[in-house]
């Protein structure tokens, strides 16, 4: 009887954890949320910036891990287009941040389960690996961000 009530109250304590659903939704973007991807001349010109910006926003972390990825994407447009562009989008970026209305495509958002602005563990960088690798991307490409963002 008293292993029946061990077991029991173990399954209540556990339970929750046990139940949480642990997997990302599928990924989207919108390349440079409410700004141009290029400009008149070249209108792809940072695409690639704000796409790896919303790769790295769709699983989130701690808050500082926001820091970096929105100071990469500085970096990335300022080494394709000066640090006019670069500036202008990072100070955007980051007075969105301050926004009472979130874009859908949030720090975190990939989620399917809510998910505080904590360190990653490393469960979840493992599924955040698989899921990487079963995006239509470039091997190179994943394995240099996983690199990059330290995933592994």
């Amino acid at each position: 009887m008293r292993i029946i009530l061990l077991s029991l109250l173990l399954i209540l304590i556990c339970g929750p954890i046990w139940a949480q659903d642990e997997s990302l939704q599928n990924f989207e973007t919108d390349y440079c949320t409410f700004f141009a991807n290029g400009t008149i001349q070249e209108p792809d010109l940072w695409k690639h910036c704000c796409f790896e910006h919303d790769l790295r926003y769709w699983f989130g972390g701690a808050l500082d891990d926001r820091d970096i990825a929105d100071t990469y994407l500085k970096q990335c447009v300022q080494d394709v287009a000066g640090s006019f562009w670069a500036n202008l989008i990072y100070t955007g970026v980051r007075e969105g941040h301050k926004s009472p209305i979130q874009n859908r495509l949030h720090w975190g958002w990939g989620w399917t389960s809510h998910r505080e602005n904590l360190p990653l563990t490393n469960p979840e960088k493992k599924i955040i690996q698989v899921n990487l690798y079963q995006l239509n991307l470039d091997q190179d490409y994943v394995e240099n961000f996983i690199r990059k963002y330290k995933l592994n």
